[in-house]
């Protein structure tokens, strides 16, 4: 009798759901003009004297560590398959050092306790959570993890608050990664509104990023999309806006599905670098079944493994994005195995202009400047900015490694010249009407933190959690 309930309760809800699909929706856009970036070259020297900005610049690489961090996949708390519990243990034995559950807009807590859970987001996936009985570590195995047990005392990190924001949308996906911010439980968004959670989450302290763009923009197979000014400019404006927002995602995990993310990153380089903004790229599984988490992670260049550290960390873009497979930049059918590529040191000497690394674990290396190859092979390990002519440098470097076990992307390298002076002009853009903000803010009293959704609870699982 109580399986039939829940059933016909998640249909119940599924239809609630979709409610929010037919009321129309305004789009009220800026005019698509293209991006607005000139570079002026003051003499015409040979030689340039360049500055190259290293993301990397605080990393003591003799003794500081890289510690791999999941900072966004899911549980039965939301829309995932797998238990809190499940989940911990699967990414303690796949050896991750960090992990932050971000269920959609549920916050995370200790892994010893049950989340603040929206009933509804877990019943448009009935067929994966089964509206099932949360489950969660007991106190004493949460601790043994914590502590490293069974891993030569290597604990793993215990990261709170994290959510994915924006928990649902109508029409298509529009999620954000927030931190240290109360802001997205219990909260559907609404198509195209990053900016609302990146605002409330900085007003909170927190950080934010954002998730699988590509959904949102429609680029899964159509690279072109990526190349669009007026996505360009509505992510560099937020970015600008808002230094909390700290990444944009560029290999999401789950399915690969927005792989031209990578394009978006580089375009939105070339107009928030002329303004003094580098921003980061990032990876994570997204994973919502226990055999994904292992797909597409960070490896977070730190002194020790903490809150603390983590969040500098984040603040400052030292780590590594590495995906298990891209299908961009490595092909259909390409499924990384074994070992990632692995960089243990990056060197910057501003005196030879040049930009250095070392690693393992790789069999090809490309460098990147404004979202073109200038240069790639097999043990290019090095760059040195004077190769290159006023046409072929951009206001940027990077490098990507590939090998058996997936991709990693680097940091960008902002390029600096007194002889050269790179502009951009970035334009407003909008998205939705006032009214139907107005519209999903009365969708969220209704279903998510009040009298009704805790009446459902008692119901179904005779607690008020």
């Amino acid at each position: 009798m109580k399986k039939s309930c829940k059933k016909l309760l998640a249909l119940l809800l599924c239809v609630l759901m979709l409610m929010p699909v037919a009321i129309p929706v305004q789009a009220a856009e800026a005019e698509r003009k293209s991006i607005n970036v000139t570079v002026t070259y003051l003499t015409d020297d040979e030689e340039r004297d360049y500055t190259i900005t290293n993301p990397y610049e605080t990393v003591d690489w003799d003794a500081w560590e890289q510690y791999k961090a999941s900072l966004h996949s899911h549980t039965n708390a939301s829309d995932g398959a797998p238990s809190i519990a499940e989940s911990v243990e699967e990414h303690y034995r796949l050896g991750f050092d960090i992990l932050a559950i971000s269920d959609h807009a549920v916050l995370g807590v200790p892994w010893n306790e049950v989340p603040e859970m929206v009933p509804l987001y877990r019943a448009v996936k009935f067929e994966r959570t089964q509206l099932a009985d949360p489950e969660v570590l007991t106190t004493e195995r949460r601790q043994e993890i914590l502590d490293g047990v069974g891993r030569d005392g290597r604990g793993m990190l215990e990261v709170t608050t994290a959510c994915e924001a924006n928990g649902a949308t109508p029409i298509n996906d529009t999620h954000i990664n927030t931190f240290w911010s109360d802001y997205g439980r219990a909260k559907m968004g609404i198509y195209g509104d990053y900016e609302t959670v990146v605002r409330e989450c900085e007003k909170d302290g927190g950080l934010s990023f954002l998730d699988h763009t590509g959904e949102y923009v429609g680029n899964e197979n159509d690279p072109d999309r990526a190349d669009e000014p007026y996505y360009i400019n509505k992510f560099a404006n937020i970015f600008l806006a808002h230094e909390s927002c700290i990444a944009m995602d560029i290999n999401s995990g789950q399915n690969n599905r927005t792989r031209y993310d990578v394009d978006l990153w580089d375009n939105v380089l070339q107009l928030t670098l002329p303004q003094g903004r580098n921003v980061s790229c990032i990876t994570f599984s997204d994973g919502h079944l226990i055999d994904e988490y292992d797909r597409a992670f960070t490896m977070m260049c730190m002194p020790e493994n903490s809150i603390e550290s983590l969040r500098t960390c984040m603040e400052t873009g030292a780590w590594f994005s590495i995906g298990r497979y891209a299908r961009k930049d490595l092909g259909e059918d390409f499924i990384g195995t074994g070992n990632q590529p692995y960089v243990s040191r990056v060197t910057v000497d501003n005196d030879t202009d040049t930009v250095s690394f070392e690693g393992t674990d790789y069999n090809y290396i490309k460098w990147i400047s404004n979202g073109v190859v200038i240069k790639e092979g097999t043990d290019c390990t090095s760059i040195c900015l004077d190769d290159f002519t006023d046409e072929e440098l951009g206001m940027y470097v990077r490098f990507q490694i590939t090998g058996d076990g997936g991709i990693l992307y680097s940091q960008a390298f902002p390029v600096a010249c007194d002889d050269i002076i790179w502009e951009s002009v970035v334009v407003p853009t909008y998205d939705f009407s006032f009214f139907f903000r107005i519209f999903v803010d009365l969708f969220n009293f209704i279903f998510g933190r009040t009298f009704f959704v805790t009446a459902i609870r008692e119901i179904l699982w005779g607690t008020s959690w």
